[in-house]
């Protein structure tokens, strides 16, 4: 008894329950989203410093001179400045530009996979929920009936073997009333573990997925991996047509000297004579052999990412099929069994022992209806992640 008011209380304490929308709309502010977003900005930051040329350096000279004839003060200055691969800004920022959005494109992915494990802990706690709310029911109606078991046990009816055997049962589904209430508990902890900035303590489920067959899948060049990768190799090719250029670096002078007697103006231009190092030959060879290993790193992916899609969905759709099968066929023959033998039952016709017969195999069937579902559920946001499939894209 005290079991069955706790249960009440556990669903009806009246919390605010907040809807899957709600808690997304909170990530979106959550610590661990800034976390994500501001190292993607760090790394930004920090590629976009290729671009940038180094400043100008200033020189100042102040010399006293003492001559036979003469005597005073006498100073130079000077501007200097190394430019890096003057000739190759287009193709630094091309580089640059890539990596920016193989970046953003691995950051937005990173966001993504988080909203959709917090969606898919959402649907598996909400699941346990009605199963739980569901198994109460049952148990309290199964409770009811065996109090006329006993008294048909104390009348001589049945044996106690029969007596034995539903009390054994009746303790078993009070137990998977136990075990779904723990993993409502546990998943709904989970989310407040992913959501730092908001306490999450009942959920409404009224906004879950809706159940399908048919989903789609991206083309695979249009999934978030695939797009970084090809962003990478972008910026690669980018890179080594800025290290290809025949000039690697440019530094000028110019200078302004006041002597005791003379003015002097002077410019002056350096550069390196890369042909004889082989600097920049192995830094060509770098960003070839790193576009030749993100190419065969995107062919690997995307036939894992395919392999792995298209098993995924299959699972997804054989328990769609078990559960549309449970749903609508299998619970409703269980349905009108049992109430055929609650009716025979009441009219003399049946035993009490057959009418309990049904309701086991109708409580069994709905657990395990419920259950399909809850399977659904957890393989569908595995393929969405594996996908690369937005939320409630396929509806």
């Amino acid at each position: 008894m005290k079991s069955k008011l706790f249960l009440v209380f556990f669903f009806s304490i009246g919390l605010y329950a907040q809807n899957l929308s709600q808690i997304l709309d909170a990530l979106q502010n959550s610590k661990k989203t800034l976390s994500i977003k501001q190292q993607t900005y760090s790394n930004i930051a920090q590629s976009e410093q290729f671009i940038t040329q180094d400043a100008p350096e200033l020189g100042v000279n102040l010399t006293q001179a003492d001559e036979s004839t003469d005597s005073g003060m006498e100073y130079s200055l000077g501007i200097s400045q190394n430019l890096s691969h003057p000739f190759s800004s287009l193709n630094k920022e091309k580089a640059v530009d890539s990596y920016t959005k193989a970046l953003n494109q691995e950051s937005k992915h990173k966001l993504h996979i988080l909203r959709l494990d917090i969606a898919s802990k959402y649907h598996l706690a909400c699941i346990s929920k009605e199963i739980t709310q569901g198994a109460e029911l049952l148990l309290k109606e199964q409770n009811g009936r065996f109090n006329q078991l006993e008294s048909a046990y104390n009348l001589g009816e049945i044996s106690k073997k029969n007596l034995l055997f539903n009390k054994l049962d009746l303790a078993k589904l009070q137990q998977t009333l136990i075990y779904y209430k723990r993993m409502y508990l546990s998943e709904l902890s989970e989310i407040n573990e992913l959501i730092d900035n908001l306490d999450v303590g009942e959920l409404s489920c009224n906004d879950l997925v809706q159940i399908s067959r048919d989903i789609k899948l991206k083309n695979i060049d249009e999934h978030a991996q695939i797009k970084s990768i090809t962003y990478k190799q972008n910026s690669a090719k980018s890179f080594y047509d800025v290290y290809n250029s025949s000039l690697k670096a440019l530094i000028y002078e110019l200078s302004y000297e006041k002597e005791l007697e003379a003015t002097r103006y002077s410019f002056g231009i350096s550069f390196p004579l890369s042909f004889l190092s082989s600097q920049n030959q192995k830094q060509k060879a770098e960003f070839l052999h790193k576009n030749s290993a993100l190419s065969a790193q995107k062919e690997s992916l995307s036939s894992i990412l395919e392999k792995t899609s298209n098993s995924l969905k299959t699972k997804v759709q054989t328990f769609y099929d078990e559960y549309i099968l449970l749903n609508k066929e299998i619970l409703p023959m269980s349905l009108e069994l049992k109430n055929l033998s609650k009716t025979a039952l009441y009219e003399g016709e049946g035993s009490i022992m057959e009418y309990l017969d049904s309701t086991r195999s109708y409580t069994e069937n709905m657990l395990q209806m419920l259950q399909s579902k809850k399977n659904y559920y957890y393989e569908l946001f595995e393929l969405y992640k594996k996908a690369d499939i937005d939320l409630g894209e396929n509806l």
